[in-house]
């Protein structure tokens, strides 16, 4: 429950992000219940090296993206890593860090698979207007969410 996770996410975006969550499991039909086994993590950036590089504009070099979250997850015999960062409705370098995943995670428009049935994806869990290219990357709800890792 989300009273023992005050110490380690306590960032309001975080907080709601965990709520909604917890919110969404409780539904019996949520998406997480198609997978054989999930789980999911906080990431510290201090402590962990999850991270996807992207370009920073704001500090003009190659900086690191610590999502917030990881979740895995396995069905039969497909895998998928899925990085998943709340926003505030103020953030920076929203969309370089998705240019990131893409550079990394991506080709030809679809994300890679990995030893023949791994992949990894990134949503951005808020609400923005940050343009069309950037549209797949975003949700605010779980019923979009489940839809976007189908």
């Amino acid at each position: 429950k989300i009273d023992y996770l005050n110490h380690i996410i306590n960032v309001d975006s975080e907080v709601r992000f965990i709520e909604q969550l917890e919110e969404y499991l409780a539904q019996p039909e949520n998406i997480f219940s198609q997978f054989d086994w999930w789980m999911f993590s906080k990431i510290d950036q201090t402590l962990d090296e999850v991270y996807i590089p992207y370009y920073s504009h704001q500090e003009n070099k190659i900086a690191n993206f610590y999502p917030d979250f990881i979740f895995w997850a396995q069905k039969g015999e497909r895998y998928l890593i899925l990085f998943v960062d709340p926003k505030a409705a103020t953030y920076t370098d929203a969309n370089y860090k998705i240019d990131g995943y893409k550079r990394v995670f991506m080709e030809a428009g679809k994300p890679k698979v990995f030893d023949g049935n791994v992949e990894v994806r990134l949503i951005m869990w808020g609400r923005t207007n940050t343009g069309e290219q950037y549209a797949d990357f975003w949700s605010d709800n779980f019923d979009d969410f489940a839809k976007k890792i189908s």
